[in-house]
């Protein structure tokens, strides 16, 4: 995440993808940080779960 948002990367959504909880949380508030920062565009969509639910991840 750190390297997406120092490089100015561009994607039109991100989903997290990670069964690790606190890594994905982390994520999450890593890049929302970085929209209201400025470091990355406001109009990306960030989404706290992956595209498809791990139905094994107990989440």
């Amino acid at each position: 995440m750190e390297y997406f948002c120092e490089h100015g990367l561009r994607a039109n959504k991100i989903y997290h993808h990670t069964d690790n909880p606190v890594g994905r949380r982390n994520m999450y508030e890593t890049l929302l940080a970085a929209q209201r920062r400025g470091f990355i565009n406001e109009d990306i969509e960030i989404y706290y779960y992956p595209v498809t639910v791990n139905k094994y991840s107990g989440d």
